[in-house]
């Protein structure tokens, strides 16, 4: 399966002009749009759209982001971060993808094949 395919079932979609606070967990896909104040406990993906924001923690197979997220991202296959993305938080992922203008303000960890993502992701006080 390709990519491309991992995210063609969009199951949850949150438009630009939401606000939605509040856990999602869902089976499938989860695009936002909008603003989000919550974390996102278990996905098959999570697409965070240009204007979007999210306060909240990711918990997910796959992530993709062009907007702002503030919060842990732990994803049991890859994360991509767009050139217009802007991430305050940790990320626990196997690949990584962060384009040339993005933002990532944290700490990664980088999961072998067989691991899981035990590992704490709170953030550090400043």
């Amino acid at each position: 399966m390709t990519k491309k395919n991992k995210f063609d079932t969009i199951e949850t979609f949150i438009g630009q002009n939401t606000v939605l606070n509040g856990n999602i967990s869902t089976e499938k896909t989860i695009r936002i749009d909008g603003k989000m104040t919550g974390n996102i406990e278990n996905s098959a993906g999570v697409i965070i759209g240009d204007a979007a924001s999210l306060k909240g923690d990711i918990n997910s197979n796959y992530v993709l982001v062009s907007g702002t997220v503030e919060g842990n991202i732990t994803a049991t296959e890859y994360v991509e971060l767009f050139n217009k993305s802007k991430i305050i938080g940790n990320i626990q992922t196997k690949m990584i993808s962060i384009s040339e203008g993005a933002v990532f303000e944290g700490r990664s960890l980088m999961l072998n094949n067989g691991e899981n993502s035990t590992v704490n992701t709170e953030k550090e006080a400043d």
